[in-house]
């Protein structure tokens, strides 16, 4: 469960810290490149919270593995937000910069919002075993 809540922990951080460092004044081709990279490392945190369900689904009881597959579930759909959005960096030209980088911080925003749900069912069917 460690593995879970750090890679929620540390997609929260990149998003509190992450996207507003883009509004620095830093170059189209700068900008583009940064949020690249951080929306590539919380799609891993990501991919490493859902490699620990899966480990976890194996030897689950039949209620637990069910709400960790609908948990699963949820990650994989966070996931598919946040590729969506690298989809959007990577298309965008220097013309619609400003609303592309608008769009993918509320898309950012939603998915932090999601994952910290998430983060909050995985506590709970934890602490209640």
């Amino acid at each position: 469960m460690k593995t879970i809540n750090k890679a929620i922990y540390l997609i929260v951080i990149f998003s509190v810290f992450g996207i507003l460092s883009c509004q620095n004044g830093a170059s189209f081709a700068d900008e583009k490149a940064e949020l690249t990279e951080r929306l590539d490392k919380a799609q891993a945190n990501i991919d490493k919270a859902i490699e620990d369900i899966d480990k976890r689904i194996e030897n689950a009881g039949d209620e637990t593995k069910d709400r960790l597959e609908e948990i699963r579930e949820d990650l994989v759909n966070e996931k598919s937000a946040l590729e969506e959005a690298a989809d959007d960096v990577a298309d965008a030209t220097e013309e619609a910069w400003e609303a592309t980088k608008s769009g993918v911080s509320r898309t950012y925003d939603d998915v932090t919002k999601g994952l910290e749900n998430i983060n909050s069912n995985i506590q709970d069917l934890f602490e209640n075993k």
